[in-house]
């Protein structure tokens, strides 16, 4: 891996640890000489045909259907994908939020792309999404993924258990990984793991 590659995992990383996307809304109240009164804005609305001050009728929703559901899930995991490939942080970021804000429905292909994707990013990139939830459901992928071949994934794999420590149904589920991880403390090849290790470690003993 070149050290281009090892800067976009670590700063990518970063990025995630931030809050994600953050979407500012602004109201403006106007008053006085250039304020805006009730007969102006009545003035401004864009009557139809019909009169009824809508300018036509609103789009019929479509309900969502299993396979539309899946479609959407493995599109957006495509554009995921794609944007860390191509170091497209502000995708990155956006996606995150995305997957957090709907666990249920993003979690089991996040969980796979943790697992198998070909690509040590992603799999990084996809462990530290799955942390950010908290869930202790996920303690045994995390344990397993403390043997990935990948350090950044096996440092974030270990990230996530000290996640779990943030109550006792996470902490008794990351304490199955104990051994684990004091393994990894003490014979990581990787020092940014052991030092992850070491931590994770504090939280659960």
């Amino acid at each position: 891996m070149s050290k281009g590659d090892k800067r976009w995992i670590i700063t990518g990383l970063a990025v995630a640890l931030a809050t994600g996307a953050a979407l500012a809304v602004r109201h403006t109240t106007q008053s006085g000489r250039g304020g805006v009164n009730a007969d102006q804005a009545r003035t401004a609305i864009n009557f139809g045909a019909s009169g009824s001050g809508l300018a036509g009728e609103p789009p019929a929703v479509v309900p969502e259907t299993p396979e539309s559901i899946e479609a959407e899930v493995e599109a957006s995991l495509a554009a995921w994908r794609n944007a860390i490939l191509a170091r497209d942080a502000d995708t990155v970021v956006a996606r995150d939020a995305a997957f957090q804000a709907s666990p249920k429905r993003y979690g089991a292909a996040l969980r796979k792309s943790a697992s198998t994707d070909a690509d040590e990013r992603v799999r990084a990139f996809s462990t530290r999404v799955l942390g950010k939830l908290k869930d202790p459901a996920l303690a045994g992928l995390y344990k397993e993924l403390l043997a990935d071949k990948s350090p950044f994934v096996r440092q974030n794999a270990a990230w996530a258990l000290g996640e779990l420590a943030t109550d006792a149904d996470g902490r008794a589920a990351a304490r199955h990984a104990v051994a684990e991880l004091r393994r990894a403390r003490a014979k990581d090849p990787a020092p940014d793991v052991r030092a992850v290790a070491k931590g994770t470690l504090a939280r659960l003993e």
